[in-house]
């Protein structure tokens, strides 16, 4: 109560609308008639800069360019990149820039360089925001500065640049639906916490993967092969309670759960729209008793399949978790699934490196351009995208398998 008696005593009013104050006024150069640049979008960590330049050279020459941003403190780049590109009517070349997992606070500057040239061509500067945009009050106040580098809010236009982010978290404070599901699409699950309005979002460096296309023996396994006909499957049977069945075994496992009635009814609100995201359930029963077994939460993008969580609820030397898991990997390989997501690696994933297809990928470098095609293809031919509901329409008897 002292802290937070601090926080919104009148004294502090003006320390928080500094905090709220919009990035300082981009700078823009000067119509010359040949060079133009200017800061399109300023956030408390991202810029967007548009560039044009006209040169001394024939339409549809080409040219080597050299962008950079740095800390106007260090002039050091931070951020460096190479461009080729092809002169239009007047020897004009122009472009647009994003940058992302800026500091907060901070003024950076941008240069572009014709290849071989010392000497910019074009240089400007502009200061990034202090925190996010429409924040509660306290926690303007509260957020270490160096937290804002990995924060996503509504400000941001989501895409491919989390890929390369610099750490395996990013954030957001109490997000919309909108901003669930932008996350969602763009391969950040959310992790949220009861009684706290910052939602973490897992974003790894290194992701671990399955190849769904090196033909696994995810049948031959002797769980599966000895047990199977002890058990059926199911996709959405119930997908709420499912989910309720997912959050008590966190809490007796580990006394703590992300599973809340808000993320719950978000993730089935995609589910029921039945969009280019696809959310499921998958559900083992026991046969003889009717009881549920196991269950797998997932979402799908195109041909990649990621699963957020799974419980076994029905511990004993039959494994119903292991033959959860073997089976899904052969039913996402008959929808015609490519890749399945599990997210950081832990160490009884080493079972699955080897025969069932384990591999790290680097976030931007190779996970990425999967993920990306992914959604081209849930885009543009969503008739091909398989989808596991349609696979396992009335439920599975896994003695047929």
């Amino acid at each position: 109560s002292g802290l937070m008696s601090t926080i919104f005593h009148p004294a502090m009013t003006s320390v928080y609308n500094l905090l709220r104050a919009p990035p300082a006024a981009p700078t823009t150069l000067p119509d010359d008639g040949r060079h133009q640049v200017s800061f399109e979008k300023v956030t408390v960590n991202s810029m967007r800069v548009k560039w044009m330049a006209e040169l001394s050279l024939e339409p549809q020459s080409k040219v080597s360019i050299e962008t950079t941003l740095s800390l106007a403190q260090s002039e050091a780049p931070q951020i460096h990149r190479t461009l080729e590109l092809v002169t239009g009517p007047d020897g004009v070349i122009d472009g647009v820039a994003d940058f992302h997992f800026l500091l907060p606070g901070q003024e950076y500057v941008f240069c572009l360089y014709l290849e071989r040239s010392k000497d910019p061509l074009l240089r400007r500067s502009a200061t990034t925001g202090r925190c996010g945009m429409n924040l509660p009050f306290h926690l303007a106040m509260m957020i270490p500065a160096e937290m804002w580098m990995t924060y996503v809010g509504v400000e941001h236009e989501l895409g491919e640049w989390l890929g390369s982010c610099p750490e395996d978290m990013v954030w957001a404070v109490q997000p919309s639906f909108e901003l669930l599901r932008g996350l969602w699409r763009n391969a950040c699950f959310t992790l949220p916490s009861t009684g706290s309005p910052v939602t973490q979002c897992p974003n790894p460096i290194s992701r671990y993967c399955l190849d769904l296309t090196r033909s696994q023996p995810w049948l031959r396994s002797k769980k599966v092969r000895r047990h199977k006909g002890d058990f059926r499957v199911t996709v959405n049977a119930d997908y709420r309670q499912t989910f309720k069945h997912c959050e008590k075994i966190h809490l007796e496992n580990h006394r703590s759960t992300w599973i809340t009635p808000d993320l719950v009814s978000s993730l089935d609100r995609c589910r029921k729209e039945d969009s280019d995201l696809k959310v499921y359930s998958i559900e083992l029963w026991e046969k003889s008793s009717g009881k549920l077994a196991a269950a797998i939460m997932g979402l799908s993008m195109g041909d990649v399949f990621h699963d957020y969580t799974m419980a076994t609820m029905m511990r004993d030397d039959r494994s119903p978790g292991a033959i959860l898991t073997k089976v899904v990997g052969h039913l996402l390989t008959e929808a015609g699934y490519t890749l399945w997501y599990w997210g950081y690696k832990n160490p009884y994933m080493a079972e699955y490196d080897g025969q069932y297809g384990g591999l790290l990928m680097n976030n931007a470098k190779d996970f990425w351009p999967r993920w990306r095609s992914a959604m081209e293809m849930a885009a543009s031919c969503p008739e091909k995208s398989p989808d596991l509901a349609k696979q396992v329409q009335t439920g599975l008897d896994l003695s047929l398998l």
